[in-house]
């Protein structure tokens, strides 16, 4: 079964919650599994949007904190709304970036990275075309493989070049949803 990571900015505004549904919507329509993480905005809109859609059996979910609700940051979404998608099906990873010794950027990344393990492609929804979390995730998903689109929201035009990997943002289509898609470049080989 395909797996989709999403991701995004934490300052992503609710005015972008209808497209993250329909996306989303769309992902789950054709049976796919959703993989993200736990940060307000974006994050919190994708479990809404699969919690909506009566899908948490194909969710999952990577938590930064545990949960009794330490280790989480005043960036994370609602720690009721990850209970929730637990209680309804839902996988939720708690300590997907390590446990409440690694320090918590470092967590907030490998919990991101952790998102991606075992997925097909990575979508984002970028609240700006610098938005630095995400875009080092999708980094990390393009140097791995990963086809990777990007939402711009909010802004015009292609979301900021992934640092340390050769390519460019070309306009795409994601599931008939106007994006953008990084183009990899091979390197010097």
């Amino acid at each position: 079964m395909a797996v989709v990571c999403f991701g995004g900015s934490r300052a992503l505004s609710s005015a972008f919650a209808p497209l993250v549904s329909r996306v989303v919507g769309a992902v789950v329509a054709r049976g796919a599994l959703v993989s993200v993480g736990c940060a307000s905005g974006a994050d919190a809109f994708v479990v809404s949007a699969v919690l909506s859609a009566g899908s948490a059996s194909l969710l999952r979910v990577c938590a930064v904190g545990s949960a009794s609700g330490a280790g989480f940051w005043r960036g994370s979404c609602s720690l009721a709304l990850l209970r929730s998608a637990g209680a309804a099906g839902a996988r939720v990873l708690w300590l997907a970036g390590g446990g409440l010794a690694v320090p918590l950027r470092a967590r907030l990344f490998a919990r991101s990275l952790s998102s991606l393990r075992g997925c097909g492609c990575a979508v984002f929804f970028l609240a700006s075309a610098s938005s630095s979390g995400s875009l080092a995730v999708a980094a990390a998903a393009a140097a791995s493989g990963l086809p990777v689109f990007a939402f711009s929201c909010g802004f015009a035009g292609a979301p900021s070049p992934l640092a340390g990997v050769s390519g460019r943002w070309s306009p795409a289509s994601f599931l008939g949803f106007r994006c953008w898609a990084w183009l990899s470049v091979a390197g010097p080989g």
